[in-house]
């Protein structure tokens, strides 16, 4: 396979490689040219292209392309706070709400505060606003106290001290929803979490269950997902791809390509005995998942998209 390369791409001759794809309306070979690169140099792209042929590639390629292969090309070329942006908008109109937990709890402090602003801008209205309208009041409540979190980002070594100090407080009250507020780094509230298994060996889903049971399911199903996040990114997105609808999983190989796609890869592999490659295939129409598996392919390698973690 012609994996990405590492050294600096010659862009001209890439523009010349995604004219000859356009001339063909040749999609996979589209979206393979694209594939090779990161969100930042496909803009480079872009650039290039208009340069050389005086044309904006986005609007030809909108001009050219089918409903399916426009989607994946889109979410490619978008900025990946707009793709976050864009992505809630969607999932809070269609009452995807799935989508919609997914982004809050999974997604940097720093890195949110950015989508709330640029939704604020582009829709005049902010994601609480739109949370507001969520029937279910726990999820509602549960949503919004995650939204308003402000976690730092620090690979700090975690202070065990600490962790167990928080892990008997959160044995004695039952509020784990009152834990994950906390302004914590991802790695002391791992560590916290790693406290309360080794103190009290209780399962911590079951503990959601036990002393959250008045909870609607899908408010503690939220919790539960923050907390496998926090434990293991990609062992939360191999989940989550078990049960995606295509345009759900287009959105995690989209979003996670430049940060764990391999692990997703990898966890998928280990808790489904399946290739990825089988479940894009499974879960999505023909079109869709060969133009994924291309991205997959690509973006799915150890020095594509897995990050020191």
């Amino acid at each position: 396979m012609d994996h990405v390369k590492s050294q600096i791409p010659q862009w001209g001759k890439e523009a010349d490689r995604m004219h000859e794809a356009v001339q063909k309306t040749d999609e996979v070979s589209i979206v393979r040219v694209l594939a090779r690169f990161t969100n930042k140099q496909r803009a480079k792209l872009l650039k290039t292209y208009k340069e050389k042929f005086d044309e904006d590639l986005q609007l030809v390629l909108n001009s050219k392309l089918s409903q399916e292969t426009k989607e994946v090309v889109s979410a490619l070329l978008c900025s990946p706070v707009n793709y976050e942006v864009q992505s809630l908008h969607k999932a809070f109109e269609q009452q995807d709400y799935e989508t919609v937990v997914t982004i809050i709890t999974s997604t940097k402090s720093m890195l949110l505060v950015d989508i709330e602003e640029q939704y604020s801008t582009d829709y005049n209205k902010t994601i609480e606003d739109e949370l507001q309208r969520i029937r279910d009041n726990d999820l509602k409540h549960v949503l919004i106290s995650l939204l308003n979190v402000d976690r730092p980002f620090t690979n700090k070594k975690a202070d065990k001290l600490a962790a167990k100090e928080r892990a008997r407080s959160l044995h004695n009250s039952g509020d784990i929803l009152a834990l994950l507020c906390e302004p914590l780094s991802r790695n002391q509230l791992k560590e916290t979490l790693n406290a309360f298994l080794s103190l009290y060996r209780v399962n911590i889903n079951q503990f959601i269950d036990e002393k959250s049971s008045s909870l609607s399911i899908q408010a503690k199903e939220a919790m539960k997902g923050f907390v496998l996040h926090a434990e293991n990114p990609a062992r939360y997105f191999a989940k989550k791809i078990k049960h995606a609808n295509q345009t759900q999983m287009l959105k995690t190989i989209i979003s996670r390509s430049e940060i764990d796609l391999y692990y997703i890869n990898k966890e998928y592999l280990r808790w489904y005995s399946r290739q990825l490659h089988d479940a894009v295939y499974k879960q999505c129409s023909n079109k869709y998942a060969r133009l994924l598996t291309v991205i997959l392919d690509y973006r799915g390698q150890y020095s594509e998209s897995a990050r020191k973690r």
